[in-house]
């Protein structure tokens, strides 16, 4: 499913200033619960709660090419990650690429970003019944 984005600039500002934060080797991750999920729940045709993701890379990372790669590579991560474990909905998320992500696989920014949302607490851990099956 495609993520709603995160636009506006205040929204990023709070979630930095406010949320959760966790720091990996390639990525940072901010959290905040979203008071508009409601809305964005009812325009779903599920009728499912969703995360907002926002996305940074600032100019340390490089030129454009390769904070674009950045980009494209956190958005992958996140949706590998989404499809394989249960995530926790309703949050504002916003992940920002470190500067060493210029020259990461997309392995290591899937395991770093996997880490860091189970410290947040926003990947649900399996139950024992689940593991089974």
């Amino acid at each position: 499913m495609k993520n709603t984005p995160i636009k506006e600039n205040h929204l990023f500002q709070k979630a930095y200033r406010n949320g959760k934060s966790q720091a990996g080797k390639y990525v940072a991750v901010y959290t905040l619960p979203d008071r508009q999920s409601h809305r964005f729940m009812k325009a779903d045709p599920c009728h499912r709660p969703l995360n907002r993701l926002g996305l940074t890379t600032g100019k340390k990372i490089g030129g454009a090419t390769v904070r674009s790669r950045a980009r494209r590579l956190m958005r992958e991560a996140y949706r590998l990650i989404e499809a394989e474990n249960e995530i926790v909905y309703g949050n504002l998320l916003v992940i920002a690429a470190r500067a060493r992500i210029a020259d990461a696989k997309m392995q290591d920014v899937k395991r770093d970003l996997t880490k860091c949302l189970k410290q947040l607490g926003l990947i649900k851990k399996p139950t024992q019944k689940d593991e089974i099956q």
